[in-house]
């Protein structure tokens, strides 16, 4: 047995600070008690030092780390996440159940504990069919899955509120259940939280975070690449609040992981924008824990595991040490070697005659800083500061969709990505029809991956598991990624281009994607002409 003493201890349920030492006994908290008072064969004095419970990441994307399950665990519990619950709906639209069967097998040698959503939207509507198709009958065998907590966020708004038969029985498998509801307020939120949706993690004000917790959901208070919200809504979170919000990091990048953090970053951001240390640890620990009914941890506290970070000194929230089950969490370990085949890549690669647009005013997707909703706006086709964007086909060769937008800070050269939410087809966007062309057919011919091109290089990183991916670990992952951003340093867009590039064939948020059909109308649901 394993005695911790003179810690300050963090307690979730008071949300107060409180002497005290406690014992570890296989893998276990044993026992909570004053400083001093337990006695044992092996006792650490951590000397008044602060500890938290491990950190839980209550809903994420792994693949967009670009790291496999195993990887991303060794990387995320050095920042004291010590479980992660995943939506492995990335890899479900490239390659279905063989994906997701992928992803819960290799998370099995991460040292944090990563448990899973099934995916409810693959494909994400109906008209943006990926490699896959995952349906009701697909889900059902994952029920009795102990890694398995429930279903994934529900993309799908109208299928919900209109009854759509295979959207209920996807809802009927699971008790919990994740939402997925940009905006969505009044009597059709009140439709589709009556469908047992019981959590958002989309709320971009503090209002509309508030109507969602008074009828009864969950909130995820989200800080990723693309979408960062903490700051907004911040405010929703009080003392009778915080223990129905957590916090969600949904969609980061290796390198942003490796230098900012995850959780950790999420309650740095929350407490500089005035929330309380106390409350977002709350959030961060206990809350996501009670949310995914996962009552073995999120508390020091009697029978519950024995994961929970020691803390440095100071004012600014930062880990110190890590322990998993009572043991030091190392920082190396061998990366994931495990493999699976995916579907190979099948692109028609468009020519400049492919890529020209219609003279006069246009259709333009406008990105909005720190958002992966966008606007549309009305534009002549010469105006300045746009960059033409092209959505290619991976999977059947069919064609791609071409466009405009505004935003991504492009000067010069091109990037392309088969990192694409949610089918994950091709994206590229660019200053130039062959600079764009020339990014595609990188991606293409890689077998999936992310390129910039920019005075004539062409820099890529490749991404071989299902173009999502890679299997190296993530230290040269990051290394890689350093390269490729100083690559995009050379076209003017900043280091986030990328992640904010993948959203834009996302068609399920608003207001203006693209597809491998053409511009998407998240408002109407349709499809539309680029002419205004």
């Amino acid at each position: 047995m394993r005695i911790f003493d003179n810690a300050l201890l963090y307690n979730p349920v008071s949300c107060t600070w409180i002497p005290a030492s406690f014992s570890v006994e296989n893998g276990k908290i044993k026992a909570v008690a004053a400083p001093g008072a337990l006695t044992g064969h092996l006792v650490f004095d951590l000397e008044g030092a602060r500890v938290i419970p491990g950190l839980i990441d209550a809903h994420v994307h792994i693949e967009s780390s670009l790291l496999t399950p195993a990887e991303f665990g060794r990387l995320v519990v050095t920042h004291g996440v010590t479980t992660v619950v995943a939506d492995p709906h990335e890899i479900a639209n490239v390659a279905g159940t063989a994906g997701i069967d992928f992803m819960i097998s290799d998370a099995q040698q991460s040292p944090a504990d990563i448990f899973f959503m099934v995916p409810s939207c693959v494909p994400a509507t109906p008209a943006d069919v990926g490699g896959a198709v995952v349906s009701a009958e697909d889900l059902a065998r994952y029920q009795d899955n102990p890694k398995v907590l429930g279903l994934g966020e529900m993309m799908n708004v109208p299928g919900v509120l209109f009854g759509d038969a295979e959207v209920s029985a996807k809802l009927a498998l699971f008790k919990r259940v994740d939402g997925h509801a940009p905006g969505l307020s009044g009597e059709a939120l009140c439709t589709y939280v009556s469908r047992g949706i019981g959590s958002d993690h989309e709320c971009t004000t503090a209002e509309e975070a508030e109507e969602k917790l008074r009828f009864g959901q969950y909130i995820f208070l989200r800080e990723g690449d693309a979408a960062k919200n903490v700051a907004a809504l911040t405010p929703a979170v009080t003392p009778a609040t915080a223990s129905r919000c957590c916090f969600a990091t949904d969609d980061r990048h290796v390198d942003s992981i490796a230098e900012e953090g995850a959780i950790d970053h999420c309650i740095r951001v929350a407490v500089e924008n005035g929330m309380p240390l106390e409350l977002a640890l709350r959030l961060a620990t206990l809350s996501a824990a009670e949310y995914h009914s996962l009552s073995d941890r999120g508390l020091i506290a009697p029978g519950r595991a024995a994961d929970f970070c020691v803390l440095e000194d100071g004012e600014t929230f930062a880990v110190s040490r890590v322990y998993k089950n009572g043991l030091a969490v190392r920082k190396k370990g061998d990366a994931s070697a495990e493999e699976i085949t995916f579907p190979p890549f099948v692109c028609r690669i468009p020519t400049a005659a492919d890529l020209q647009l219609p003279e006069g005013k246009l259709k333009v997707i406008e990105t909005i800083p720190g958002e992966i909703i966008t606007e549309c706006r009305e534009m002549e086709a010469s105006a300045e500061g746009l960059q033409k964007i092209v959505c290619v086909d991976r999977y059947r060769g069919e064609g791609f969709g071409v466009g405009l937008i505004k935003g991504l800070g492009i000067e010069r050269g091109a990037i392309s990505t088969s990192v694409s939410h949610d089918a994950h087809n091709i994206i590229a966007a660019g200053a130039s029809d062959e600079e764009i062309i020339q990014a595609v057919k990188a991606v293409a011919d890689a077998g999936g991956g992310m390129a910039v091109v920019c005075n004539g290089q062409t820099t890529l990183l490749p991404l071989p598991a299902g173009g999502l991916m890679t299997f190296k670990p993530y230290e040269e992952v990051c290394a890689e990624m350093a390269v490729l951003h100083e690559a995009l340093d050379g076209t003017g867009a900043d280091r986030r281009a990328f992640m904010s590039l993948s959203f834009m064939a996302l068609t399920v948020v608003p207001h203006l994607k693209i597809t491998p059909r053409g511009l998407f109308d998240g408002d109407a649901f349709c499809d539309v002409d680029i002419r205004c």
